[in-house]
């Protein structure tokens, strides 16, 4: 179960939501799981496999959702995902 940092927030689905699993932190971004070891460094979302390809290069990869669902984004050639209109590099997810 999350133990949550703020405690006045109850629900992990929240926005902003951080708890602590272990030696991670996780949180929700707009309904996006992201996580990160210890309390510092970048928050990373979580790729869960790769999709279509076209010209030999996948061009859509599945995130993880806070909810334990999961939805398909677009991923570019230099391995960028792009999550509510704005492109992350490899330094903000993995895999």
């Amino acid at each position: 179960m999350f133990e949550f940092q703020d405690q006045t927030t109850t629900d992990h689905l929240t926005h902003g939501a951080v708890a602590v699993v272990g030696a991670y932190q996780v949180r929700s971004f707009h309904g996006y799981y992201q996580s990160r070891h210890g309390a510092s460094g970048n928050w990373l979302f979580y790729v869960s496999g790769f999709g279509r390809i076209v010209d030999g290069e996948h061009v859509e990869c599945s995130l993880l959702l806070v909810n334990g669902a999961y939805e398909t984004v677009p991923i570019d050639q230099q391995d960028r995902i792009t999550v509510r209109g704005r492109k992350y590099g490899r330094a903000h997810w993995q895999h």
